[in-house]
């Protein structure tokens, strides 16, 4: 079984090979309604006495919809893979040309979520008000995901549930685990650092209301920036100093927080999940606190093991 978790943009999704020796699934069960691409089912990842004190950790992996069912031999053995976002949900593939005015972000996204026949959860402090807001022949999705981009907020959707996030406020959450290097739970790793479209020093958001002819601007400098740095130079509406500050503050951020990333591959570990933060220790530059952006729970013939694409938390933004 291999569980695939992703902290934003990307459906979860889940894989499942089956031994089927005696021909059940290939004779029976892949005629039975349940067996069936379109069905529903779930998953639960259990570690028993994982650290020796006969407690077990679990990690409910949420509801999938069976999305492919694939049969072959010899020896005979059935995949099934199943998403968390089917590829027929109406959020996905259908598409809309309406507006909005005078709306917040988290109406939107409950309205889109309410459409879709699913339950929306609003976690961040921000909810930026717009003016107006078109969507042209758009998915909800999509649309939706450039809604958030901008605006600097997170978006899942899995299990019925659209989930809108402040992921600086989740970085700011205890971290759950370090990360040693030397460590006898790590099987691998790498590193990797980007500068290209990612280094940028400052922003500024410069706006002229044409009915007023008012400016608002702002220039957002984050603690420890090179001062020959580029400038990220931001043209969009803002009603006031201060929305100028926070869309300069938020655009920096989602440009430069991938900056320093990190993959490793572990024992087992059900804690290790997407949108969790870890700690990072002896590994030189590459130390200190960093977001679990993807995690992959892999259950074999050789054991549980646990794969995590991380980015390095930024400080001051």
């Amino acid at each position: 079984m291999t569980y695939t978790d992703h902290e934003e943009d990307y459906a979860d999704d889940l894989q499942i090979s089956l031994d089927d020796r005696e021909g059940v699934w290939l004779e029976n069960w892949l005629d039975n309604e349940d067996g069936t691409k379109g069905a529903e089912m779930s998953a639960v990842i259990i570690q028993h006495n994982f650290e020796s004190d006969g407690n077990s950790r679990i990690l409910p992996c949420g509801k999938f919809e069976i999305d492919s069912v694939d049969s072959s031999g010899p020896p005979a053995a059935v995949e099934i893979k199943a998403t968390s976002l089917p590829h027929t949900d109406t959020l996905r593939t259908e598409t809309h040309t309406r507006a909005w005015e005078n709306i917040k972000l988290s109406a939107i996204a409950g309205e889109i979520a309410s459409d879709a026949g699913m339950t929306l959860m609003y976690e961040s402090s921000y909810d930026p008000l717009f003016d107006r807001k078109e969507q042209v022949e758009l998915s909800d999705v999509v649309f939706l995901q450039g809604l958030c981009y901008n605006a600097g907020i997170s978006l899942k959707a899995s299990g019925g549930i659209i989930v809108l996030f402040d992921a600086a406020e989740y970085e700011q959450k205890p971290h759950v685990t370090t990360i040693q290097r030397g460590a006898g739970n790590i099987t691998g790793w790498r590193f990797g650092t980007q500068a290209n479209d990612a280094k940028y020093a400052r922003s500024r958001v410069t706006y002229t209301d044409p009915a007023t002819g008012q400016t608002h601007n702002y220039t957002f400098t984050p603690p420890g920036a090179s001062p020959n740095g580029q400038t990220l130079r931001i043209n969009e509406r803002v009603r006031s100093r201060g929305e100028a500050r926070e869309l300069a503050r938020r655009r920096l951020r989602q440009k430069n927080k991938g900056e320093y990333q990190a993959e490793f591959t572990l024992v087992g570990d059900v804690r290790l999940v997407a949108g969790v933060t870890v700690m990072l220790a002896r590994w030189g530059m590459f130390d200190g606190k960093y977001i679990i952006e993807k995690a992959t729970h892999s259950v074999a013939g050789g054991g549980y093991s646990t794969t995590v694409q991380l980015r390095r938390v930024l400080e001051g933004y």
